[in-house]
């Protein structure tokens, strides 16, 4: 139907070919749903089908659930769509070694199909969200009116590797090949602050053109641009723009 929103792509990868069918059919209702008979064959079938998000069984031929999960989180355009792998009662080792591996969810055969679609719905949004967040559409508009070169690389380093958060001033000052004294004193020369308030300010220009331009609560901008609390980054708000988060500024 012309206008309607298009179905998310969903690709199942598991070897027991009657639960595959039977998945694929109770999915189709909610999603467009490709399947694949074994790991190595769900490899095969990503980059062609891009998937917007995973479901594998982790025990299958030719290649497991964590291979997949390793060549999409290897996968340049992939890597970050959400997988949720599926395991047998009583696999807790296999919950670790998932998590490590970047699993976003897991789930415990035998599998009720509301849960599966509550789940994939949920990280779906989450993704949404996370997209919203990691996009260099909205220009970041800091105090600095001409990026500096070593100001711009930061600020990429941020968006695009550490995604705003997990990270360290040495983690960043490595990655930009410079030492961290050098780094600090770079950023207070070019910027007028420390590093540490310096990635402050750029996480609270995110928050307010999110805030300004998508419908995302607050508490998921928040939590997704790093902020230990809710409490804390309606403090550092108030403090930058006079107002609470909940006030949305006028452009």
């Amino acid at each position: 139907m012309e206008g309607a929103q298009k179905m998310k792509k969903v690709l199942i990868a598991e070897d027991n070919t009657d639960l595959l069918d039977s998945m694929m059919l109770l999915l189709s209702d909610y999603f467009e749903v490709a399947g694949a008979a074994d790991g190595q064959e769900a490899i095969d079938k990503m980059e062609q089908y891009k998937p917007d998000l995973v479901v594998s069984d982790i025990m299958m031929p030719r290649k497991n659930g964590y291979e997949v999960l390793e060549a999409v989180r290897e996968s340049a355009e992939l890597k970050n769509i959400p997988v949720i792998l599926l395991t047998a009662l009583g696999q807790d080792e296999n919950l670790i070694q998932g998590y490590d591996l970047g699993a976003d969810d897991y789930l415990v055969k035998p599998i009720r199909t509301q849960v599966l679609v509550s789940r994939i719905n949920n990280l779906l949004r989450k993704q949404e969200y996370l997209d919203k967040i990691y996009s260099i559409d909205l220009e970041l508009k800091t105090a600095i009116p001409v990026k500096d070169p070593v100001l711009a690389m930061m600020d990429s380093l941020i968006i695009k590797k550490y995604r705003f958060k997990n990270f360290s001033i040495p983690d960043l000052a490595t990655d930009m090949n410079m030492t961290y004294p050098r780094l600090e004193a770079l950023v207070k020369e070019k910027a007028g602050m420390t590093p540490v308030k310096y990635i402050n300010e750029i996480k609270l220009v995110r928050a307010k053109e999110l805030l300004e331009n998508t419908d995302m609560p607050i508490k998921d901008i928040a939590f997704h641009l790093g902020f230990k609390s809710l409490s804390y980054f309606g403090k550092c708000y108030k403090a930058k723009y006079g107002v609470t988060p909940s006030v949305k500024q006028a452009s």
